[in-house]
């Protein structure tokens, strides 16, 4: 299990997971005050070798059992294929070590719910990378705008389909992709959960394409918040242009408007002024809720709703009706 964490004390970290992804883990675990950077896993063991080149003093193994069993390792990220995450967090955290997890938490509300259960029994934390909340223009317009209508989309240029990420079992295409992101932003910004979701779309841009008829490549969904607010989505890999961006959000509170643009980067108001405040470091909100032993600032249960939104939005679109969230996800 790993060492309660004094103020003073490093806190090892390792990753299991060497792509992209994973990559932004390790920058961040180099740049973190009061974290080590101790070993990389990956099974493409070239891909974890690579990465501890990079890191003197790290190790590299193929065997995620190692950074389970390593008592100098107290933080473990995690940033595999989507549909891996419930295992090998479950595992971290029964070894008692400390969950920095890519999105989404797990493809199912019931992964997520076992994962949820694995953390309680291990009085560890564990914390979601849910990206756009540590956008510096994001936060701005959530300090700003307490919006009762919002438009958020995510429009981008025809996939590659042989990546894992648009594979049906392994990533489940770009609702776990970068529909949890949208969702999870949307719930963030308007402070409040879900009660209704209807969507429509399918296989609008890649029909029968897949060998599954249950992902989705494109959704256009309404949602309704407990507090009266209500946002809009689309995504599709349909195309994208110069004149909005890949990511483009808007926000209304009835009196002001933003817009949030460029990747997330750009903060624009209706009142003329433009801003481009850098983004904010990510791991250091684990490492503080590791030292003070409070919630951290993307929690379990933000994890699980965003799962079930992504559900409720590709259910929607495939019984043509709205969903809502009476039901209460049960872990298996």
């Amino acid at each position: 299990m790993a060492n309660n964490t004094g103020e003073h004390k490093q806190l090892g970290w390792a990753l299991i997971g060497c792509g992209g992804a994973g990559r932004r883990h390790a920058t961040g675990a180099l740049e973190t005050p009061g974290v080590e950077v101790v070993g990389f896993c990956d099974v493409r063991e070239a891909s974890a070798i690579s990465f501890s080149e990079q890191h003197p003093g790290a190790y590299h193994t193929s065997d995620p059992e190692r950074i389970f069993n390593d008592p100098d390792i107290d933080i473990v990220s995690i940033a595999t294929a989507h549909n891996s995450h419930a295992d090998l967090a479950i595992a971290t955290l029964d070894a008692g070590k400390h969950l920095w997890l890519e999105k989404p938490m797990a493809m199912t509300a019931s992964d997520c719910m076992r994962i949820d259960k694995a953390l309680k029994k291990s009085g560890t934390k564990m914390m979601i990378n849910f990206s756009i909340r540590f956008s510096g223009a994001a936060r701005l317009i959530k300090d700003r705008i307490r919006p009762r209508v919002s438009h958020g989309q995510c429009m981008m240029a025809p996939a590659d389909l042989s990546t894992w990420r648009w594979h049906p079992v392994e990533g489940g295409g770009p609702l776990y992709d970068v529909g949890v992101h949208a969702v999870d932003f949307l719930c963030w910004i308007h402070d409040s959960d879900p009660v209704e979701v209807s969507a429509v779309g399918g296989q609008v841009t890649h029909p029968g394409e897949f060998g599954s008829s249950n992902l989705v490549d494109t959704a256009a969904a309404t949602l309704r918040f407990a507090n009266g607010s209500v946002a809009t989505f689309l995504m599709s890999d349909a195309g994208s242009n110069d004149v909005v961006s890949k990511w483009f959000f808007e926000f209304f509170d009835g009196e002001n408007s933003a817009i949030l643009d460029e990747h997330f980067s750009r903060a624009r108001f209706s009142n003329g002024e433009t801003v481009n405040p850098p983004p904010i470091d990510r791991l250091p909100f684990l490492v503080e809720a590791i030292r003070n032993d409070s919630e951290p600032y993307v929690s379990a249960s933000e994890g699980i709703r965003a799962t079930r939104i992504v559900e409720k939005i590709a259910a929607s679109i495939q019984t043509g009706l709205p969903q809502n969230f009476d039901d209460v996800p049960k872990d298996s």
